[in-house]
């Protein structure tokens, strides 16, 4: 359960997003932990023989809230999983935000990009995740309170995008936002129209479009 004065905070964060939700300010001297702090408060709370603490990312939010994205892993012998965790780092401590699905089958998962894409004043995961031979799909996971919702899988079913580095996944920028998320698909796609680009356009609340060949008109 989030604690009260972090549930009040995160209320409020909401409430100013519109206005502050794609700031990126520093935090005043001692107002809160540092990224390295905040990530070793997190930390801390993964506890269980389970479950580790394989990777993380930080993003500094309005209020200066210190977001802390953790690649959470399995340390069960023989079983290959992961999940994504959000959470909220003040200077009152740690609370957990948003948590994904368990993700089968995935060794690692990896950031493009951590931060506001959408616009709402919670940092989304733009990124991958691999299996334990190094096959990768690309994955956006927005920030939210709650269970967090991996959006190419929903918006895009029965794609295929690469994420090689000759054709990384990037974020077409928008006014104040993302416009799209850009990313490559080589072979048979849907579509019919052959190897290339396709944008998914970013929505205000994290859902993506589905692809298209020309980049969205976007403000």
């Amino acid at each position: 359960m989030v604690p009260r004065r972090l549930f009040l905070i995160l209320v409020a964060l909401t409430a100013q997003s519109c206005g502050r939700g794609r700031e990126r300010s520093g935090a005043a001297p001692g107002a809160q932990p540092s990224g390295d702090a905040a990530v070793q408060a997190v930390r801390e709370r993964y506890t269980s023989p389970d479950m580790v603490a394989a990777g993380a990312w930080t993003w500094t939010g309005p209020l200066n809230i210190e977001f802390v994205l953790i690649d959470a892993q399995s340390t069960i012998e023989g079983v290959v999983q992961a999940r994504a965790d959000l959470w909220a780092v003040t200077d009152s401590g740690a609370g957990p935000v948003g948590q994904s699905e368990v993700m089968p089958s995935a060794a690692e998962i990896g950031a493009f990009a951590f931060e506001d894409l959408s616009g709402d004043g919670l940092p989304d995961l733009f990124g991958y995740v691999a299996d334990s031979a190094g096959v990768a799909y690309p994955v956006f996971i927005p920030g939210a309170r709650g269970a967090m919702r991996e959006e190419i899988a929903i918006a895009a079913a029965g794609w295929h995008f690469e994420t090689a580095e000759d054709h990384l996944p990037q974020v077409a920028p928008g006014s104040g936002r993302a416009c799209a998320l850009q990313l490559w698909v080589e072979q048979d796609p849907p579509d019919g129209n052959g190897s290339g680009w396709r944008y998914l356009r970013v929505l205000p609340d994290g859902r993506l479009d589905a692809p298209t060949v020309e980049p969205p008109a976007c403000p």
